[in-house]
């Protein structure tokens, strides 16, 4: 998992150690795996989610949905190399050698 979305979670949560999934709908954090599992056997889920609008259809064409794509200083190897320093860490993309989607993905809060 990126470390800022950990982190942010993590903040959120209140806790150091976390499991996933971790479900949030309409922002309001629902739980996990087995919270989503027992509101879905209880008919629960389904009141959580009527009346939020549907995902809107089609596939970020940059990312494939997925709100990240490979970073281009470095070409996802999370490595840059220089004549005079060598070999460094990238700093535009995260230890996965990711960036947000600059077409889909809107900058963090």
């Amino acid at each position: 998992m990126d470390s800022g979305f950990l982190e942010e979670l993590q903040g959120i949560l209140g806790r150091r150690k976390l499991t996933l999934p971790r479900v949030f709908i309409d922002g309001r954090y629902i739980g996990g795996a087995d919270e989503i599992k027992h509101l879905h056997e209880t008919g629960e889920l389904k009141k959580l989610v009527e009346g939020l609008p549907p995902a809107a259809a089609g596939v970020c064409e940059v990312c494939g949905g997925y709100g990240f794509s490979l970073c281009g200083e470095c070409s996802g190897s999370h490595k840059c190399y220089s004549e005079k320093s060598g070999f460094r860490s990238c700093l535009a993309c995260n230890e996965n050698g990711l960036i947000r989607c600059p077409s889909c993905s809107s900058a963090p809060i």
